[in-house]
């Protein structure tokens, strides 16, 4: 039977993984394995059952005119032969590699939201309960939350660059590879066993964030707790916070699988300029209108909603882009 994979493997290495492709592989792989059994059934030896299976499957020029696909084009075996050949310790190193960087971006990006929770609550905290018992509160507040809130920024900056750069010696991820032998299935088992855990998840994910605004609005309208929203705003920020972790760490654990076996947005495709540049820019600019709307306008206790309607507007607009590419 594995030599009926690493057959399929070594077959569609040649091959662009278009999930046409990718569907026909699998279909093949289990036609072939459901005729190997009932040869095996019928007497016939393992070896002849395979030399018979692969006789009767293995005409590739059929599927490459079903596909469409150019024989002429850039997938051949001339590019075969030059490209990196990844090893399965290799793929290991770099999904380990990779989850515990989505680990420590994750921490980052909490802290991130944790920072405007954390400003949030300082500000309104020693105004209200007046910590400092001298003339100059209410300029000392502000300060205070904003210091804190820009210590977890920087923290969580320097989580981000040191992540970066403990991904930077994989470069062949960035290259045209090939994968060795079985690494194909085995990379595809592997995804299909953490895919329930990444689907839960992501619902989990979800369901915290349409919720979160709940944890204001039950207690203030049923409750009348008015004088509790600070807090409760910081509760909700928490939870969102929590939501993107779980985004970002499962997130980039089902990346490094999608990009060894260059699934989707992964595939031998260009990358998108526009959808790079976009996310440069639009961040920063975020971050300049936060410190705009709290330094200008003292508005600091609803500043911090910037940063949800910018990630909502890049996923907008990154959506729009690749509908037009496409």
């Amino acid at each position: 039977m594995n030599a009926i994979r690493s057959y399929i493997d070594n077959v569609f290495a040649n091959l662009p993984r278009t999930d046409a492709v990718l569907r026909a592989k699998r279909d093949m792989l289990a036609n072939m394995e459901e005729k190997y059994s009932e040869l095996k059934a019928a007497g016939f030896s393992e070896n002849e059952a395979i030399g018979k299976v692969i006789a009767e499957f293995g005409n590739m020029d059929e599927l490459i005119a079903e596909l469409r696909i150019d024989p002429s084009s850039s997938f051949s075996v001339a590019k075969k032969e030059k490209s990196r050949q990844i090893s399965k310790e290799e793929a290991e190193d770099w999904i380990s590699a990779k989850k515990r960087s989505g680990f420590t971006v994750a921490i980052g990006v909490f802290l991130c939201i944790a920072g405007v929770a954390a400003m949030i609550f300082l500000s309104a905290a020693l105004h209200d309960l007046a910590w400092f018992k001298v003339n100059t509160v209410e300029d000392i507040n502000p300060a205070i939350g904003i210091t804190t809130m820009l210590v977890f920024v920087a923290v969580a900056v320097g989580l981000f660059i040191y992540s970066g750069l403990r991904l930077e010696k994989y470069t062949f991820i960035k290259e045209d590879f090939e994968l060795k032998g079985g690494l194909q299935k085995w990379l595809e088992d592997r995804k299909d066993e953490f895919m329930p855990t990444y689907t839960i998840t992501l619902i989990l994910g979800v369901i915290m964030c349409i919720l979160a605004p709940l944890v204001i609005i039950l207690p203030i309208v049923i409750y009348g707790a008015a004088d509790l929203a600070v807090t409760l705003v910081v509760i909700m920020l928490l939870l969102i916070a929590t939501a993107v972790f779980l985004f970002t760490y499962f997130g980039s654990i089902k990346e490094a699988y999608d990009r060894l076996l260059k699934i989707g947005e992964y595939r031998d495709e260009p990358e998108d300029k526009a959808v790079h540049a976009i996310s440069s820019g639009i961040w920063p600019l975020a971050t300049i209108a936060f410190f705009i709307i709290g330094f200008v306008f003292d508005l600091w206790t609803i500043a911090w909603i910037v940063f949800p309607i910018t990630g909502m507007l890049f996923a907008v607009i990154r959506a729009i882009v690749k509908a037009v590419k496409n």
